[in-house]
């Protein structure tokens, strides 16, 4: 069974060969170094850290958008395939198509959220610092965003090119709430939810819009499944009220899961934080699965599949704050077997981190992740002590 049919048999909540494994992306220059013998940000990011304050960031936005950014990208979709993750995701929004650069470390995105270059880890990486935009004036004087600029279709392609057919990529899509609230930063934009919720509906509207058009586009090019990224929650619970969420939030979500399966397309829905409050809409929404439960707000994947099993496959978690950054391999070893024996029996279920391989995931336990998987996930499921030697 190859990497595309263990996925999606697996989105179907049917059980394939063996557990399959997912991950949103990786950031981590020195697990790519081992990997790949190379960094993943080495004449981008690296370069316009170099620069420093030279006028670097006209050439770079050029230079980028078209020609260094599907690399990159393919770049990173290489490495998680070498590393021998079944699937990926793969941002084709977030790019470079319209831009501004305020300082020589700090870039707005085609949204308007601002990022400030920072290293974490020896990895060079854009961080998110707050809204580019204060005002709706601000907001309606940026314009739209073009769903379907030719980088998003360059860059899925180059990354098809580069892995074939070794790892499932999966177009990652901007969601609603939180692209809205993070072009104005939380405090301006709570402030606009109260005083001008009008205002906040449109955003809400423009970004479902642009959504559902550029899912549209990356089915046209042959997706069969989408990663919608949309934190939903902090640590301690949702960001608005659930009232809220289901007037608002809910039935964007709900068109864009309907509008992915008239096409026969699978939607996975990434969403951070402590989710409890609203999973029961969350899953009405027809999504096809929910990553990565995160273990640090109080997300229970175990319990998860018992309670929505039947209805959407669950992906995630182990643990990357802790089990994949600070703990022993054994302790890897010991969670991936956790999460083996009490998720992944009857299907529906994609193993993957907690959230993503960030600049502090030990390489060692990365491997011993995937190690534990590839031999103890065979269908039907035995913990090791009952296996055969």
């Amino acid at each position: 069974m190859d990497a595309r049919e263990r996925v999606l048999r697996a989105l179907n909540r049917e059980e394939p060969d063996r557990v399959p494994t997912f991950e949103i992306g990786i950031t981590n220059d020195d697990i790519a170094e081992k990997i790949m013998g190379t960094s993943l940000t080495k004449g981008t990011l690296r370069a316009a850290w170099d620069m420093r304050h030279k006028p670097f960031w006209r050439y770079f936005r050029k230079r980028r958008t078209m020609k260094y950014s599907p690399d990159l990208y393919a770049k990173s979709v290489l490495v998680m395939s070498k590393i021998g993750f079944d699937s990926c995701s793969l941002g084709v929004l977030l790019q470079f198509t319209k831009c501004k650069y305020p300082t020589w470390d700090t870039y707005i995105d085609e949204y308007g959220r601002k990022f400030q270059l920072k290293e974490y880890s020896g990895t060079e990486m854009g961080s998110y610092v707050g809204g580019g935009f204060k005002s709706p004036e601000d907001y309606y004087a940026w314009g739209p965003i073009d769903p379907y600029h030719p980088i998003r279709e360059r860059i899925y392609k180059r990354a098809q090119e580069v892995v074939g057919d070794k790892i499932f990529i999966m177009p990652g899509i901007m969601g609603f709430f939180e692209s809205t609230w993070e072009i104005f930063g939380f405090e301006t934009f709570s402030k606009l939810f109260i005083q001008n919720r009008k205002f906040i509906e449109r955003v809400f509207e423009d970004h479902k819009k642009l959504a559902i058009e550029t899912a549209k586009y990356m089915m046209d090019l042959g997706a069969e499944a989408l990663v919608l990224y949309d934190d939903y929650g902090h640590k301690s619970g949702p960001f608005i009220s659930p009232k809220d969420f289901r007037k608002y939030i809910y039935p964007c979500l709900k068109e864009f899961t309907q509008t992915c399966h008239k096409r026969g397309a699978k939607v996975l829905l990434h969403s951070d934080g402590n989710l409890n409050q609203i999973l029961e809409d969350i899953v009405k929404a027809d999504i096809d699965a929910l990553h990565p439960w995160e273990p640090q707000a109080n997300m229970n994947i175990i319990e998860g599949k018992k309670e929505y099993g039947g209805e959407i496959c669950v992906v995630g978690n182990v643990d990357p704050m802790h089990t994949l950054s600070e703990a022993p391999p054994e302790a890897v070893r010991e969670e991936v077997l956790k999460l083996l024996e009490n998720v992944a029996p009857g299907g529906g279920y994609i193993l993957s981190s907690g959230h993503s391989i960030h600049p502090k995931v030990k390489y060692e336990n990365l491997m011993e992740m995937m190690k534990t998987v590839q031999r103890y996930g065979k269908y039907p499921i035995l913990i090791p002590e009952k296996q055969q030697v």
